[in-house]
């Protein structure tokens, strides 16, 4: 799970559009590929209402990418945290959003 440190800033951006949305992006590794991390990750994002994507990497690790509430980007990242049943999640990070690829809706993209 991920845990902010005094010394290392929160990376996340605030939406121009209201000061209640944010961009968060997280880099998930241990075991969530193979395991339906992308499905169970678009699936939890679909309920809390937050847009985005989720995608493979070729170094096992899986990026998240969303954009909604504070309160349920949190949710968010508890649940990825847990992941899936089948998955064993070692660490969720939060890492630099990327710029611009905020989209409608909550979608799984192919391995990067």
């Amino acid at each position: 799970m991920a845990v902010d440190r005094a010394d290392e800033p929160v990376l996340e951006s605030t939406d121009q559009g209201s000061p209640n949305v944010q961009v968060r992006a997280y880099r998930v590794t241990g075991r969530v590929q193979g395991v339906g991390f992308r499905w169970f990750t678009r699936g939890v994002a679909d309920e809390l209402g937050l847009s985005g994507a989720v995608q493979n990497y070729h170094d096992g690790s899986v990026r998240v990418h969303a954009k909604g509430a504070l309160t349920m980007l949190d949710q968010l990242e508890a649940m990825l945290a847990r992941g899936p049943v089948a998955a064993r999640v070692e660490a969720v990070e939060r890492v630099e959003p990327s710029q611009g690829s905020t989209t409608d809706g909550f979608r799984i993209e192919r391995t990067r």
